[in-house]
Parts: C-alpha cells; structure tokens; sequence
C-alpha cells in the first residue's frame, strides 16, 4: 500500500498496490487520511434545536386542543340531532293518534313520553274559520332552554258524518 498525491491509501487498485497483492474480485477500498471530519461526526450539525423542538411541539398542542374542541362540538350536535330525532317521531305519533280518535276539543293538554324519560309534549287546539277542520299546535320539550325546538302546526280534517237536518 503506498500514498496517492491526494493523501489517500489505496488497497487494491493497480497503480496503488503490486500485482502480487491484488485479490481478484475484491472491491477497491480507499481511507482517507485526511484531516477532514468524517460523515459520522459531521451528522451532528444537522439535528434540530432545543427551540424549533419546542416550536413544533406549541404548534402540535394547539391543534390538538383545536381538534379536541371540535371534536366536543361535534359530540353536541350529534346529541341534539338525536334529540331532534326522536322529538320528532314523537310529535308524528302524537298526531296519529289524533287522527284516530274523536275530533279533538278546543282547548290546550300536555303530557309525558312513556317510553322518553326528560320529554313531554303541549298541544294546543284552535279552531280555523272552516267549521270541520281544527288547527294543532303541538311542541314536543326535552330541552327547557330550547322550548320550541320541535314544533308542529296540523291541520285534521272532521271525519265524522255531517249531521243532517
């Protein structure tokens, strides 16, 4: 093995090393004798900094507490929705059955859902200007806050035999 003009050592090339010394086959390896760094201690420099770490993680922890934050709306609409949902479907049952039964009365009722606990519902009746056809007005509450979230406006339809003269 012999030096090269630019400070190398060579192994197994043909102007390094006498034919004798070759291996066949072999790979040529060169070390450097340099006084460079090598890539090993030069990799060092290129790692972040104690402030972009702590940059990154601000940036990370406020879009999490965003996403969090959404994440809660979300669960509260899904949760209303279903309110919504089942109020409604209530209030759709409640005027089937009126429909099903006598001419309902002028007048205001109101009850509970049996089968809603936290539910309950107000109709009030009101005649219209044509004598066989009332007006509903029905509101079915969960939500004290929020009263007239569910609202509904009817019209039935006498159903019963005129009387006649």
């Amino acid at each position: 093995m012999r030096r090269t003009e630019h400070g190398e050592i060579g192994r197994c090339g043909a102007a390094e090393t006498p034919p004798t010394e070759r291996v066949s086959g072999a790979r040529c390896a060169r070390v450097s004798a340099s006084p460079r760094r090598s890539t090993a201690q030069g990799a060092g420099t290129r790692a972040f900094t104690l402030l972009e770490v702590l940059v990154a993680l601000a940036v990370v922890a406020t879009a999490f507490v965003g996403l969090l934050g959404l994440h809660n709306r979300n669960l509260a609409l899904v949760g209303r929705g279903q309110d919504l949902t089942i109020a409604t479907l209530a209030a759709r049952e409640i005027i089937t059955q009126m429909e099903f039964e006598e001419f309902p009365d002028v007048g205001v009722s109101s009850g509970d859902l049996q089968y809603n606990p936290g539910f309950r519902w107000e109709r009030e009746v009101r005649e219209t200007e044509l004598p066989d056809i009332r007006a509903i007005h029905l509101r079915v509450i969960w939500d004290e806050a929020r009263p007239n979230a569910c609202e509904l406006l009817y019209f039935i339809r006498d159903h019963r035999e005129p009387d006649e003269p």
